[in-house]
């Protein structure tokens, strides 16, 4: 038999010696192992992230640092056509692959979010069209999850509900973003709810009570059922937002769909729900005068479901200009309201970071504006001049409406849900935020201010300076901590300060740190020479944090006293 080799026309004068060929057949399958290893290796090197969870394979995106990020991810049915206004109807079965790389559209809205955005920028010399806007749509119940792809140990998780007054704002605006605290070993889900006329509309005709917030439980029960495939801790969930996002996660935390499945919550720039309770018959006229508005005054409601979303939100303008929209009790939601909860002393223990900023409505004061538009309904004449001596008498009139407004509607009830919690059994962590960035000045320390330093999520078009990052660095260590133990102080592996001081500057030995911490040794906050953050006790400590950080008797708590004992009841709603 001829050689396969002649037959297939290779020459033996091409073919090497018998010996050459021992000398160089280990050399040579040594290359091809190191060939193959290096393709195997590049392959996994951009081999797309993926979790699998209750059946479905999530594809999402690699963002560097062993960060990865599931975007848009449905938790819900699209709330469309007959199912808008209706309970959310959670997703069931598998849904195949997900191709989770992407935001989805913002939930219906007028656009409400950006123009917070554009005015505050206008209002420090930024130019406006450096921010701009998502999609909007009423298929918008999707969820964003940021994680790492180390699972070996379960991860605290932050759930973040956006604000924007229940009628703007989304689940992935830039501040939002959860690159950075997965970085440090959280697991970051942002939500989207309805909003405005289509998530907090009211009518005696409709199936449930307060659309949006059945949306969050909807969304909060996916992230207990399936965060843990993505390095989760489903008994480590801490719910956290600002403004609105606040006070619908507080509201969360008493409804009673979420007993016993929440591990804290973080409260910025809210409270007001303290003192004011939307009355679910005043909720049903402002309904039926949307159905009205349509169809008259013999219309029904049912009809409004074929009402195209543009003219909705024409109506909306209209019917409900000057409202906030809020939710109403309601058995199955809100079987409680805040303001029962908090004065009939059956505030749960909950643990709690709650604080306000300095300048909340600064940049919400009206050209014209004079303290008595704040001072008249509001308190009692023969207070006024003690309000104004308590305010600051030298402060201008603007900086005192400032403070007043700022102190009734977000710091004085935060500091009343803090001292609710302390006497439930709970703990509450308050701050008060006080740095204002370098060419700010004319909106201060605003409203929303703290958001880039808890996330560490500054837009380049912000002037963030050294004793920024500080701060900044400051905070994320406050957050993690707290969501990892329910203690800002404590660091992970349990150790807890004791003794610290009371003001402490920002500049820290890094380099010591990142030694330290490499060697796998995690810093407390009195390690890394932060302040203490005391809980809220009768000593109502607070952590006030400007250019330094520092423990001190809330700066509005006498204030806050005088107000609440001044304020008339019928301001009170």
């Amino acid at each position: 038999m001829k050689s396969s080799l002649v037959n297939s026309g290779i020459s033996h004068a091409l073919l090497p010696q018998q010996g050459l060929a021992s000398r160089y057949r280990r050399p040579l399958r040594l290359l091809i192992i190191l060939w193959v290893a290096l393709l195997v290796s590049c392959d996994s090197a951009t081999e797309q992230p993926s979790v699998e969870a209750s059946g479905t394979r999530y594809l999402g995106i690699e963002q560097g640092s062993g960060v990865q990020a599931f975007l848009g991810i449905p938790f819900a049915e699209p709330p469309v056509n007959e199912l808008r206004w209706e309970r959310p109807v959670p997703i069931q079965g598998s849904l195949g692959d997900v191709n989770a790389t992407q935001f989805m559209p913002a939930c219906m809205q007028t656009g409400s979010g950006l123009a917070w955005y554009h005015g505050m920028m206008s209002r420090v010399g930024v130019d406006p069209s450096l921010m701009e806007g998502p999609e909007y749509s009423e298929d918008c119940l999707y969820l964003n999850v940021w994680t790492t792809g180390d699972h070996s140990e379960a991860k605290p998780v932050l759930v973040f509900i956006h604000g924007g007054s229940n009628t703007g704002g989304w689940s992935y605006e830039p501040n939002y973003h959860g690159y950075a605290l997965a970085k440090r070993g959280v697991v970051v889900v942002t939500v989207a709810y309805r909003l405005g006329v289509f998530g907090w509309l009211s009518h005696p005709d409709m199936a449930i009570r307060n659309p949006g917030l059945h949306d969050l439980i909807v969304a909060l029960d996916w992230v207990n059922a399936n965060i843990s495939a993505f390095g989760g801790d489903p008994n480590r969930v801490v719910v956290s937002g600002e403004s609105a996002g606040a006070d619908n996660a507080l509201h969360l935390a008493l409804a009673p769909a979420m007993a016993g499945k929440l591990a804290g919550v973080i409260h910025q720039s809210a409270g007001w729900s303290v003192t004011s309770t939307l009355k679910p018959e005043d909720g049903f006229v402002l309904g039926e005068a949307l159905v009205a508005h349509h169809f008259g005054a013999d219309g029904n409601f049912a009809d409004l479901k074929q009402i195209p979303v543009a003219e909705l939100l024409d109506s909306q303008l209209d019917v409900f200009s000057g409202h906030y929209f809020s939710p109403i009790p309601d058995p199955e939601t809100l079987p409680v309201s805040l303001e029962e909860t908090v004065a009939g002393d059956s505030f749960p223990g909950l643990n709690l970071i709650i604080g306000s900023n300095r300048n909340e409505s600064l940049m919400y004061i009206p050209e014209g504006a004079e303290l008595t538009d704040y001072l008249e309904g509001y308190f009692l004449p023969e207070n006024w001049e003690d309000i104004k001596a308590m305010l600051g008498a030298d402060l201008s009139e603007l900086a005192q409406m400032d403070r007043l407004r700022s102190a009734v509607q977000y710091t004085c009830p935060s500091l009343s849900l803090a001292q609710a919690a302390h006497e439930a059994g709970g703990a509450a962590y308050v701050y008060r935020f006080d740095r204002v960035r370098e060419g700010f000045d004319a909106i201060g320390a605003y409203h929303g201010a703290e958001l880039p330093y808890v996330f560490d999520t500054h837009d380049p078009w912000m002037p963030t300076t050294v004793v920024d990052q500080q701060v900044t660095d400051a905070l994320v260590d406050y957050w993690v901590a707290f969501l990892t133990t329910s203690s800002p102080n404590e660091s992970r592996s349990g150790r807890t300060e004791t003794d610290g001081t009371e003001t402490v500057p920002l500049e820290t030995n890094s380099s010591e740190m990142a030694s330290l911490e490499t060697n796998g040794l995690e810093l407390n906050s009195a390690e890394k020479g932060r302040a203490i953050w005391p809980a809220w006790t009768q000593q109502q400590q607070a952590l006030v944090i400007a250019d330094e950080i520092s423990t001190q008797t809330h700066p509005d708590v006498a204030l806050c006293e005088f107000l609440n004992a001044a304020q008339v009841a019928s301001a009170r709603h």
